[in-house]
């Protein structure tokens, strides 16, 4: 088994070796460090945006509204710290503060904008009011900038070229760690896990780079009515990348590398690497607002499974191609998400999966809002699964993946809401609620 789990990092390892090597291909077709004016250079505004406030904040739908900002992520490298709040309002609506704290040369310039949303108002509109009211909030600092012979009573934003920050010296990279633990009991039963991940990042408008590992152990022990024990383990680590150049304003390709390992799914060990086409209907500046993707990618597996497979193999590899399709939209009227994916193998198409899925959330009329989701998917690909099949245990714990033809949810509500359209006081008290039990 330690052989195994050697075997499988040390082709995981080759894997993140290639895609890291990838960035010092690309370095040369980043975007210059400042934005170059029609007369002179000129740096961006660095702003540090705090979005807590959802769904109103949304950090790539800013960036896309206020591209000529320099959006930085610690607070030691910014000029403006924007901090933003909500809380609702009697009417069922929601008021926004938006706190402005004037850093290094703007220090004492500090600010604070309160404003307040409808009821029913659907995300497109909060979000589009609140890029608004930042927007005029930045003004005082914009006007001392060189930004200030652009300022008017409207600006129109130069979405073909973001601000910069100036230079980075982390050069986009990005790093973040996370490990996760926690424990429950009683006294017939106890559970615990512990579960990490790291990932690292580097993302330029020309170029896209991006590894990650996760793992978790978990262990559940019950006790049964004859006094015994049931203890149950699972375990599952994972290792991905994906490196992708920007072609076009429609047009992405890249190569992806993965390796996985979980008890649930009967892998000892399977290794993954393929290529990756994209192609955005709208232009990709959209994304936030609107995309309709068609995306292909081809590759091939090799895999080791902990027990023999119902097709009496403890070892095997495959071609496979990967096929999606999927469209979002955010609009005054409520917001739209569906989509297609499916995958088979090359050299047997009736082992395949073909999934569809599906969102609508819209305000059908003043105080009345109706949402749906849904999802279905035809299964036919599990050529995974342990000859042995599962016990009662692994059934009712859900430690073992099962033989099934298909998988569905669906989730749908409805809400109205009526009275006072003008109570914009916001009362924070006694939100704990208190009173003990119900």
């Amino acid at each position: 088994m330690i052989d195994r789990f050697r075997r499988m990092w040390k082709l995981g390892g080759l894997g993140v070796v290639a895609l890291v090597c990838v960035p010092g291909v690309l370095r040369a077709q980043l975007p210059p460090g400042e934005v170059q004016g029609s007369d002179t250079t000129r740096r961006a505004l660095r702003l540090l945006l705090g979005c807590e406030a959802k769904p109103a904040c949304d950090a790539d739908y800013v960036r896309t509204e206020l591209p000529w900002l320099g959006y930085v992520r610690d607070r030691a490298d910014a000029e403006v710290q924007v901090i933003s709040t909500t809380l609702g309002t009697g009417a069922g609506g929601v008021q926004v503060t938006l706190r402005f704290l004037g850093l290094r040369s703007f220090a004492g310039m500090d600010d604070e904008i309160r404003y307040t949303t409808p009821p029913g108002a659907s995300v497109e509109e909060q979000r589009r009011e609140f890029v608004r009211v930042l927007g005029i909030g930045l003004a005082r600092y914009l006007a001392r900038t060189s930004e200030l012979s652009n300022l008017g009573l409207t600006r129109v934003s130069d979405r073909g070229q973001a601000g910069a920050a100036g230079p980075d010296p982390w050069d986009y990279w990005l790093y973040k760690l996370s490990v996760y633990g926690w424990i429950t009991g009683e006294s017939q039963s106890s559970s615990r896990e512990v579960s990490g991940s790291f990932t690292i990042s580097r993302i330029t408008p020309a170029s896209k780079v991006r590894l990650g590992a996760t793992g978790s152990e978990s262990r559940s022990r019950y006790r049964l009515s004859d006094s015994s024990e049931y203890i149950s383990r699972t375990r599952s680590y994972s290792a991905r990348g994906l490196a992708g150049l920007s072609v076009g304003r429609h047009f992405s390709v890249g190569l992806s590398a993965g390796v996985l390992a979980s008890t649930r799914q009967n892998i000892d060990w399977r290794v993954r690497g393929g290529a990756v086409l994209e192609f955005d209907f709208f232009p990709y500046e959209e994304y936030s607002r609107r995309h309709l993707v068609l995306s292909y990618s081809p590759g091939v597996w090799h895999a080791n499974y902990a027990d023999t497979t119902i097709y009496n193999v403890v070892e095997e590899r495959r071609w496979e191609q990967n096929y999606s399709l999927w469209f979002s939209a955010a609009q005054s009227w409520g917001s739209a998400y569906a989509g297609v994916d499916g995958s088979s193998f090359f050299n047997d198409l009736g082992k395949n999966r073909f999934s569809v899925y599906g969102g609508l959330s819209v305000r059908v009329m003043r105080g009345l809002d109706f949402s749906v989701n849904g999802s279905y998917s035809r299964v036919r690909d599990q050529v995974n699964l342990a000859r042995g099949g599962a016990t009662d245990e692994e059934i009712l714990l859900q430690i073992r993946e099962l033989q099934t033809s298909y998988t569905y949810e669906g989730y749908v509500s409805l809400g109205y809401s009526w009275g006072s359209l003008f109570n914009n006081v916001v009362n924070p008290r006694l939100e704990g609620g208190g009173g003990g039990r119900p």
